[in-house]
């Protein structure tokens, strides 16, 4: 039991957990769907943040295919109406019985978790937030049934919610091992044979390893590798896909052993790319630190950014009496970095391009304020993937507006203070400066500051 004591909001929100939980049960799993989809309709409808970020993240998944506006806005859409599905029905599958559940879901894919198809070592079972996922902690016993099986979990904030909750996923014999309580239990069960589900699509932050994700520079959680590793186990990638109303696929890919976080992370992308709709896109995966965009929370490796196919895209503003040799070499040290960095450059008459990743935009900087946003979205739509910083030298306060308005995280300027600005940067007036000012943009933040 949690040591936190529940406040009045704890059980205001356990209340309503239950009441809901209540009427759910009282539906069918379709009726859940069905209403799911009409909740997930809506909530599309009213949350234009939600519908930015969603929609970023679905044009970096879908980059190499190169869609239309059209064609992401309606993964958009459907990605809402079926998360907010899944959601729903992950109340209904907590109160099904086995046998309910065995009878929606096709489950021809689960073979490799028979103890025979791993000489009898331990599974890491590596999944992203995507489909019916709660529905699996109910499963365990019957998919593993000569093996001890449990998850790692991260607590919920309402203490009453998470000990039910735990209750809950341990009553058919799981084990949960909290992420703040170390991994020692956890590699324990995997020694012994046992298999370990981990939900691994997240970004890592600064205990990640950068690597590509959907072709774009991340940081991927390494506890997946370092498990298996450790404990001498075998490594699966399991996705759940949606296949029709309450109905789901499982689909399980042994890991080649010894493949690494990158192996992993590759097997995890595909099963995602299955049905991207049924994947959870509300977290922001790639964000962009607001003062360090050039930064991943962690020391990035060049040659691994080198192999990046999406890039990390700004947009770069300088005033018409910069030096335009020290602004080239600006952009070259940012460029050699960051070597996934495509610069779309608002150029004034006298600029140049010292690199190919440098892209120059015709732009009068007398444009009307007004016009800002339109600005923004043009240069945005000249390449498939979204915009992630603006770094105006010229202090442009109209663009910096338009850029929040966006959603874009990293705004900075020179010599600028207050909103909407997330950084002021000093002015340079040497070669080194210049230099100086692009690595401060890619300065490892303290973990404190991530």
């Amino acid at each position: 039991m949690s040591t936190r004591r529940p406040t009045l909001l704890h059980r205001l929100e356990f209340g309503l957990y239950k009441g809901v939980e209540k009427i759910l049960g009282a539906l069918s799993l379709e009726d859940c769907v069905h209403l799911g989809r009409i909740v997930g309709g809506s909530i599309h409808l009213i949350t234009p943040r939600y519908r930015r970020l969603v929609g970023r993240n679905l044009r970096i998944a879908t980059a190499a295919e190169a869609l239309s506006d059209s064609e992401i806005d309606a993964l958009v859409e459907e990605t809402f109406k079926r998360g907010a599905a899944n959601f729903l029905a992950s109340f209904r599958t907590q109160s099904s019985s086995t046998q309910e559940l065995l009878e929606r879901i096709d489950d021809r894919g689960m073979k490799v978790l028979e103890p025979s198809l791993t000489e009898g070592k331990g599974l890491v079972v590596a999944m992203p937030h995507m489909g019916n996922w709660e529905a699996l902690s109910q499963l365990g016993t019957t998919y593993s049934p000569d093996r001890r099986y449990g998850g790692v979990y991260r607590p919920l904030d309402n203490p009453l919610m998470d000990e039910f909750t735990r209750q809950r996923r341990t009553a058919d014999g799981a084990l949960l091992f909290s992420r703040k309580d170390g991994f020692h239990a956890p590699a324990s069960l995997l020694r012994e044979g046992g298999a370990l589900v981990v939900l691994a699509d997240q970004r890592a932050g600064a205990s990640g390893v950068p690597l590509p994700f959907f072709g774009k520079l991340t940081t991927c959680s390494p506890l997946p590798h370092l498990m298996a590793r450790r404990s001498k186990s075998s490594v699966a990638i399991l996705g759940i896909v949606t296949t029709g109303p309450a109905r789901w696929r499982l689909e399980m890919t042994p890991v080649p052993d010894g493949g690494g976080t990158e192996a992993i992370m590759s097997q995890l992308e595909q099963a995602m790319r299955r049905s991207l709709t049924d994947v959870f896109w509300f977290h922001d995966r790639w964000r962009t630190d607001s003062a360090r965009p050039l930064s991943l929370f962690t020391k990035t490796d060049p040659a691994v950014a080198r192999s990046a196919t999406v890039p990390l895209r700004l947009i770069l503003s300088t005033p018409p009496e910069a030096d335009e040799h020290g602004v080239n070499r600006f952009m070259t040290e940012m460029l050699g970095l960051r070597p996934d960095l495509r610069i779309e450059r608002l150029a004034p008459k006298n600029a140049s391009s010292p690199d190919s990743r440098v892209i120059l935009h015709d732009w009068d900087p007398t444009t009307p304020p007004e016009q800002s946003i339109g600005l923004i979205k043009r240069i945005d739509a000249t390449y498939r993937t979204p915009i992630d910083a603006v770094i105006l030298l010229g202090s442009e306060l109209p663009l910096a507006k338009a850029a929040k308005t966006l959603g874009i995280r990293s705004r900075i300027g020179l010599g600028v203070q207050g909103k909407p600005w997330t950084r002021s940067l000093a002015k340079a007036s040497s070669d080194e400066q210049w230099a100086d000012l692009a690595h401060q943009l890619a300065q490892v933040p303290t973990r404190r500051q991530s």
